[in-house]
């Protein structure tokens, strides 16, 4: 080959390379009758309307549309995208034959017509789901910078943006293959997934990674007509309060969970996922056992059976917000009742250890029972201090109020040991009792403990009261009286018996007989405690046993801790006189 022909041929050949390279334009008819027809061939979706089409015949041969409007055959699906590049398959084409292996859409904004019954993910990924389906010829479809509107009766439902999705191509019967990442109401989430389309019997794997949460099924889905999931489940969050609220639920029960993790054997069905072989981690608290989610009409239900080693109940129902005495009157607290009752739960929980307020609880079994217009939680069992302690909280709607019922008995509880976890308690030791059943209606939490009726009852044993020094102080008082004014506020007082019983009605707890006795004195209170404001006020008389001589004391304070003084209002009285009457000066 001479020179001067092998210049010419280099000419040539980058001359084609960069013909190849250039776009060129095709006519728009010509591209209807061929290009586009197969597009809609291998993506299931009419092109109803573009802009500009141009070819690309290297590095690799493709068609370009501008500006696309398409559509599903059934109307279900239907968009537009600012481009739609189909990379044609080298060798068919080289044979004569148009066919593409990867169609991208830039930009689309896709519609999907939802059945607008339920505000449910399930719903809004039926139509895509149902598109996938039904294609008999896919290509590869990648999806960039893309929307996806949900809409029913034409309102918008919810909305997927910076969808970012590859669809693998597949024959009729193999599975939908797609990975990617979309944001769903603000948060990114990546996504994968093996969705079966055919057979009685097949692999099922979902995987969706988010700052909400971690979730992997990876099984068997069963059956074509009604499907059943059978397989491996896991979840994480580092919120669950947060995790409903991203998907727009807002159960009244979420925030006593923060953290949690569960990993079980699950099958899933369409209304029910029933959990056995669960574990599951609440705030670093592992309790395993069984658990069913159910669905009957507007209501979830969950019922399950949990055991461990530890669990702290005091941390969960602080985290509820429950009110407190006295400190909602300006603003009282509703109940509520309707969202506490919103879904049927069935929950029982055994641990061998737990916390609740700060006491320590060993072998411990509780149960909490919702359903419509009842709500039961109950601490069936559970041993603490040498003693046992047992309670219940009943409540149920009624036409105008809720009816709220508590019960409570603690009995043989060693207060000594108890002093390191409940520092707030008075300093007491020895052995107690208490009991106590109450009943109030309202429709606020303020209204409740206004309206509150029963008794309750206080018995301790051989203990100590720390912080007072009443035998000091009665031997004071018999020798000079101002002196007794002097450092009785510490020490200790041992008794041999302490006992109180209140009689309450709407609200006010009457105490008459509250008394304290030990080896040379004998301590009297009689008074009231306010319930709904948190607040008591009782008169008492501290007398010798044996002799005439008596101090006034005044009880006074919130009911978490008053405070008792010498009553300056009142003198030194023989034994046997009346209380000063506090509650009526």
């Amino acid at each position: 080959m001479t020179r001067r022909v092998s210049i010419l041929a280099y000419s040539l050949a980058i001359g084609l390379v960069l013909l190849g390279l250039q776009s060129w334009g095709v006519a728009v008819g010509l591209v209807e009758r061929h290009v586009v027809a197969r597009i809609e061939d291998r993506t299931g979706l009419k092109v109803t309307s573009l802009e500009h089409a141009s070819i690309v015949l290297l590095p690799l041969p493709r068609v370009e549309l501008s500006q696309v409007s398409f559509k599903q055959h059934d109307g279900l699906l239907s968009g537009k995208a600012s481009q739609l590049k189909a990379r044609a398959r080298l060798l068919p084409l080289l044979a004569g034959r148009l066919s593409f292996d990867r169609i991208d859409l830039i930009s689309p904004q896709i519609d999907a017509t939802v059945s607008g019954r339920d505000d449910e993910l399930s719903e809004w990924l039926a139509p895509p789901l149902a598109y996938l389906t039904s294609l008999t010829n896919q290509s590869r479809i990648v999806i960039i910078s893309g929307s996806v509107f949900a809409r029913a009766e034409g309102a918008i439902r919810t909305i997927l943006r910076d969808v970012n999705l590859i669809i693998e191509d597949r024959d009729p019967e193999e599975p939908i293959i797609a990975s990617g990442s979309v944001t769903w109401r603000g948060v990114a989430t990546n996504l994968s997934v093996v969705w079966p389309v055919a057979g009685e019997s097949a692999r099922l794997s979902l995987s969706a990674t988010s700052e909400r949460m971690n979730l992997r099924l990876d099984g068997i889905r069963s059956g074509l007509r009604e499907p059943v999931f059978n397989g491996q489940l896991s979840l994480s969050t580092p919120s669950l309060p947060e995790l409903f609220d991203w998907f727009g639920e807002t159960p009244r029960l979420a925030p006593a969970i923060g953290q949690l993790s569960i990993a079980a054997e699950a099958q899933i069905k369409a209304n029910e996922i029933s959990l056995s072989n669960a574990s599951a981690i609440f705030d670093g608290d592992r309790l395993d056992g069984a658990i069913m989610l159910g669905e009957a009409g507007q209501r979830w239900s969950l019922s399950g059976t949990l055991a461990g080693a530890t669990l702290d109940l005091g941390r969960m129902t602080n985290r509820l917000g429950l009110p407190k005495p006295g400190t909602g009157l300006a603003n009282p607290t509703p109940l509520e009742f309707e969202a506490w009752t919103a879904h049927d739960i069935d929950l029982r929980v055994s641990v061998d250890a737990a916390r609740l307020g700060g006491a320590r609880l060993s072998d411990v079994a509780t149960q909490l029972l919702v359903k419509k217009g009842r709500f039961e939680a109950g601490l069936l069992r559970a041993t603490a201090y040498g003693g046992s302690v047992k309670g219940r909280l009943l409540a149920s709607a009624t036409p105008n109020a809720i009816d709220v019922k508590l019960q409570g008995n603690l009995d043989r509880i060693n207060l000594g040991q108890s002093a390191t976890d409940l520092p707030e308690l008075p300093r007491l030791s020895g052995q107690g009792n208490l009991q106590f059943a109450l009943d109030g209606t309202g429709t606020t939490a303020e209204a409740v403990l206004a309206s509150l009726n029963g008794k309750a009852s206080l018995s301790l044993r051989q203990g100590e009261l720390g912080g007072f020094a009443f035998i000091d102080l009665l031997r004071r008082a018999e020798r000079n009286p101002v002196a007794a004014l002097r450092e009785w506020r510490q020490g200790k007082t041992p008794f041999d018996s302490a006992s109180a019983t209140a009689n309450v009605a709407d609200g006010i707890a009457t105490i008459t007989d509250a008394q304290m006795t030990g080896p040379t004195y004998r301590l009297a209170l009689a008074g009231q405690a306010f319930l709904q404001q948190g607040w008591i006020e009782m008169a008492g008389q501290l007398a010798q046993q044996s002799g005439s001589l008596t101090v006034p004391l005044v009880l006074q304070g919130p009911l978490e801790g008053p405070s008792l003084a010498l009553n300056s209002e009142a003198t030194l009285r023989p034994a046997g006189s009346t209380l000063p009457n506090l509650l009526t000066r």
